[in-house]
């Protein structure tokens, strides 16, 4: 039997500087995180490997630094993502 595929899109709107890039860079970020990495039952993996690199980036600038990303004013993005199931063993 195929695999059923599910789509969600999701939208974030808000004002310039209101913490929108900020919300996906910290999501994501925390997801790439080992402790969540080990617990979680998926892998969530950016579909556009550049973009999963500067949002990791953004993430680590705001973990690390204490820095928000710079503003990417009058500009609209897609990030596409995909949740992959990991195999657990069982009893786990």
């Amino acid at each position: 039997m195929p695999s059923k595929r599910v789509e969600q899109h999701i939208a974030v709107f808000g004002e310039s500087g209101s913490g929108k890039t900020v919300l996906l860079s910290s999501f994501f970020g925390s997801m790439k995180e080992s402790g969540h990495l080990e617990d979680s039952r998926f892998t969530l993996i950016a579909d556009k490997p550049a973009q999963g690199t500067q949002l990791l980036q953004r993430y680590y600038l705001m973990r690390d630094r204490a820095e928000t990303p710079e503003s990417n004013k009058y500009s609209s993005s897609s990030y596409p993502f995909s949740l992959r199931p990991k195999n657990k063993p069982a009893g786990k």
